[in-house]
């Protein structure tokens, strides 16, 4: 097991910071990136969340709950599916009893309200990171069988 704990935190995390305010952004980024060994992408706008979660494959993703045009507990279950497993952080200065449990409802690893520290931020980070990898180092690989027939019935048949 310790071989996966080093292996899990030799590269840096990579995380992904989708947020509205860009001084928020920002101080996410530059916390992470120098105190937290991370790669940090922001993201200002909610359309890109797709497209960078499938090309840049996150360990954790970090998001506000009010965005244009998207409230980022919406995007828990976009970002669930496109990375089964993937912890997800949500950050509020609005933090209200009807969001903290909106936001467990929508399986958010973490519900953190602003301003964070820096040294708070680094650790659930660090941690969900942590746990994240190790998961994926000890789940089952999936098989694929490729079964061919001259007719559909025969492939049943030899599956």
């Amino acid at each position: 097991m310790s071989d996966v704990v080093s292996d899990s935190v030799s590269e840096p995390f990579k995380v992904i910071v989708i947020e509205d305010d860009p001084d928020v952004a920002l101080f996410s980024k530059t916390v992470l990136e120098k105190r937290g060994l991370c790669t940090v992408i922001t993201l200002g706008d909610a359309r890109l969340v797709e497209s960078t979660v499938i090309e840049f494959e996150p360990d954790v993703v970090i998001t506000d709950i009010e965005l244009p045009g998207a409230s980022g507990l919406e995007l828990i279950g976009i970002i669930r599916q496109l990375r089964p497993g993937v912890p997800v952080i949500v950050m509020t200065a609005h933090a209200t009893l009807d969001y903290a449990v909106t936001a467990l409802r929508s399986q958010a690893d973490e519900f953190l309200t602003k301003p964070v520290t820096s040294a708070d931020l680094v650790s659930h980070v660090i941690r969900l990171g942590t746990q994240s990898r190790e998961a994926a180092a000890t789940a089952p690989t999936k098989q694929v069988i490729l079964a061919i027939g001259a007719h559909p019935d025969d492939v049943e048949v030899g599956v």
